[in-house]
């Protein structure tokens, strides 16, 4: 693409009519005057891949918030208005609530442009700074972290760190600098993510890798609190799911082992959608399907929110489907259902037409309504974002309609109907 046809698109503006193609976060402290250098060596490569001056800028790092200091209102105004955000990925980033703060602002952005335009915008690049692997590496990272197609494994191993330090390797930075530059510039110029507002308390800001506190003296426990969401694993474990299917490497030896997904994404699904709930200012609790109807009741008390995993062959299993057609109440809480169906699967999706009929039968009825029952995700990519969408939708019906109440008396449309759900009677 040539200079002109990139001049040609409309750009957010910033530090004088600039575009902030990227911000760059890292742990103060992870070497900083490399970190610097990484941040000149890749400026000056989005600058020529954009068409720009030697003098424009275009990119953001700190130089001078230190731990437990406030905000600069510069970082403040370059995290609202930034059109990509780098992570350097160390085990010291992800003990940073400053940096976890950095990223929620920015993921927050991302995913809003994302649910409006219903893209995938990759805009959020956490890079390797030094090798970190789970448990360092935090969940929220692990499936969107960043791969070199030219480096592979080198960069996978060693990291950007050790790219520059060793001499041998020195054309394999340039190389990687390069690569990561020409995403960069590719991905902030195809998608016009919107600023956001610039935080005025710092303090009061969610960390993506950090749970909210409970006050001194306050309840620590969750049952109570407005926005817990239950996350309910409607899987088995291994042994129990090899007498209906044959590809069994999902399956752990646990239920809450489920990891559908696998590969591209190792971790249990459960893990994976609890990370997600607690980016978006949810307080989630994990349950198998034996806890279900103690945590609907808990949900409906509170008014809090269940959210259903729901591994499709289940319902080839008799005892799951007597366990889920034997109401125990008639107080249903706001239910939500997602069903992966990974294009990584082949046994599943030949079976798909039958095992998506079955799910809409059985767990059609658990849903309060279509915008809530989400079948067929193909990828974790997809379900990250369907997560989110689900969970605004159901805070929302519980915004609009107080403590929920429903039952099962008065007249019920045949239009997109939902009967109240059959819960598993907890006595």
């Amino acid at each position: 693409m040539d200079h002109q046809s990139r001049s040609a698109r409309p750009r957010a503006k910033h530090l004088g009519g600039q575009v902030l193609y990227f911000f760059l976060s890292y742990a103060r402290g992870d070497e900083d005057e490399l970190v610097q250098r990484f941040f000149q060596d890749l400026s000056t490569e989005v600058r020529l891949l954009a068409g720009l001056p030697r003098d424009e800028v275009v990119g953001f790092v700190d130089r001078s918030i230190r731990v437990g200091e406030r905000w600069p209102r510069q970082l403040s105004e370059a995290l609202s208005t930034c059109r990509s955000f780098l992570a350097l990925m160390s085990p010291r980033y992800f003990q940073s609530r400053s940096c976890g703060q950095e990223w929620q602002v920015f993921a927050d952005r991302a995913h809003r442009y994302e649910s409006a335009a219903k893209v995938d915008s990759s805009l959020l690049k956490p890079l390797m700074w030094v090798p970190t692997a789970p448990p360092k590496m935090h969940r929220v990272a692990e499936p969107i972290q960043y791969f070199s197609d030219r480096l592979g494994d080198t960069y996978r191993q060693l990291g950007i760190r050790q790219l520059m330090r060793l001499r041998r390797l020195e054309d394999d930075y340039r190389a990687f600098t390069f690569e990561l530059a020409e995403q960069v510039v590719n991905s902030v110029e195809a998608h016009q993510l919107t600023e956001g507002v610039a935080a005025a308390d710092f303090s009061a800001l969610p960390s993506a890798f950090h749970r909210n506190v409970t006050e001194p003296g306050g309840d620590s426990g969750l049952d109570d609190k407005p926005f817990t969401t239950h996350i309910v694993v409607v899987a088995l474990p291994r042994p129990d799911m090899a007498a209906v299917r044959t590809e069994l490497d999902v399956y752990g030896d646990q239920a809450l082992d489920w990891a559908p997904y696998r590969p591209p994404l190792l971790s249990p699904l459960v893990e994976y959608a609890c990370n997600i709930a607690e980016t978006h200012s949810f307080r989630s609790r994990v349950a198998g399907l034996n806890e279900l109807a103690v945590r609907a009741a808990q949900a409906h008390q509170h008014n809090q929110i269940i959210v259903l995993l729901v591994d499709a062959w289940v319902t080839q299993v008799d005892e799951v489907q007597r366990a889920l057609t034997s109401r125990g109440g008639d107080r249903v809480p706001i239910t939500a259902v997602l069903i992966p169906n990974s294009r990584d699967d082949p046994e599943t999706r030949r079976r798909w037409p039958d095992l998506s009929m079955a799910c809409r039968e059985l767990f059609g009825k658990l849903a309060n309504d279509d915008e809530l029952y989400r079948s067929a995700i193909p990828t974790h990519m997809a379900f990250g974002h369907a997560l989110p969408d689900v969970l605004e939708a159901a805070r929302n019906r519980v915004h609009s309609v107080g403590t929920v109440k429903r039952t099962l008396e008065g007249p019920v449309s045949t239009e997109h109907a939902r009967v109240d759900g059959p819960w598993m009677n907890p006595s």
